[in-house]
């Protein structure tokens, strides 16, 4: 991330408008010991194939002489051997991603930045309509940070950026990951504040460690035969059922209200959870959740989505 923004603005951040899954494909399953690839965010961005150039400049967050590309590539590298020492195959990678990248795992590692020196925390997340085993990947590590009682999570700080890193955006580039390798994207802590950024530089092999126990718990979990576990979600278009519908800031009905759903407009699910559905809505770049049983399926947009993109973050 440069070092006046966040992950918010990354290339891909929207949700694909269509899944080219087709349900009945088999998906080959890998084999061998486990495959773990391992991404240092920002490591060689200059390298990057021209449907990426717009990255080519992006080296990530700096405060003062600390870089964030260096403290990246430190935990990756570190992540990676300790990942190797457990007989796993690994795949250390800079930020171009080999195309169509099938693994058991794939962890972009990142750091952030802030305004606010008193920003701090980590926070993971999988790609948009994620595949169960995306989430459980994701919830392994998020576990793992959470056992860590010196360290606070910056739950609130998860962006659409983060769910539509542009490692995960294989409909939109060629350089990314299968729809069928479990992903993730991480980010360890802020670089701008005193405390973690201490950390992060100083000790490198720490936080290595907080993953790496993450992705012990997810292999082990881990059934290559059970194929519906690495199908992205795919859900309808749907519409309010009439004026009276609000998005809500969680999936609950005592959440804050944001904004009302336009019953003539089609909104894109990302996710859901229970009774309640999480939605995109491209005019405002932001999600909310609905009920399930407010909304009906709806046709999509007449026009394709053509989503733009931007700068890294």
């Amino acid at each position: 991330m440069l070092s006046s923004g966040r992950l918010g603005a990354t290339i891909g951040v929207q949700p694909e408008s269509e899944l080219p899954i087709p349900e009945e494909a088999p998906i080959p399953p890998l084999s061998g010991p486990p495959v773990v690839a391992v991404q240092a965010g920002h490591w060689e961005a200059s390298a990057l194939p021209d449907e990426l150039a717009k990255l080519r400049a992006s080296t990530g967050a700096v405060y003062g002489k600390v870089r964030e590309v260096d403290i990246n590539l430190a935990v990756a590298s570190s992540l990676a051997k300790m990942a190797q020492a457990e007989g796993w195959k690994v795949l250390l990678l800079p930020s171009t991603v080999p195309p169509g990248l099938r693994a058991d795992a794939f962890v972009a590692i990142h750091a952030d930045w802030g305004e606010s020196p008193s920003l701090r925390g980590w926070k993971v997340a999988p790609p948009w309509r994620a595949s169960p085993a995306s989430r459980r990947l994701a919830e392994s590590i998020a576990d793992s940070f959470a056992s860590e009682k010196s360290l606070v999570e910056d739950a609130a700080g998860v962006t659409i950026g983060m769910r539509g890193y542009y490692a995960f955006s294989y409909r939109r580039f060629v350089h990314a990951t299968s729809p069928f390798t479990p992903a993730v994207v991480l980010e360890l802590g802020f670089v701008t504040n005193p405390e973690e950024r201490r950390s992060l530089t100083a000790d490198p092999d720490y936080w290595a460690g907080i993953v790496l126990r993450g992705l012990e718990t997810y292999i082990a979990s881990e059934d290559r035969s059970r194929d519906a576990d690495f199908r992205p979600a795919v859900y309808p278009w749907v519409a309010a059922r009439d004026d009276s519908v609000f998005l809500r800031q969680g999936a609950s009905s005592l959440s804050r209200r944001l904004w009302r759903l336009d019953p003539g407009g089609a909104a894109m699910p990302v996710d859901e959870s229970g009774d309640w559905l999480e939605v995109f809505l491209p005019a405002r770049r932001a999600t909310g959740w609905v009920l399930k049983s407010e909304v009906d399926k709806a046709p999509p947009p007449y026009r394709p989505f053509n989503f733009p993109t931007s700068g890294d973050r």
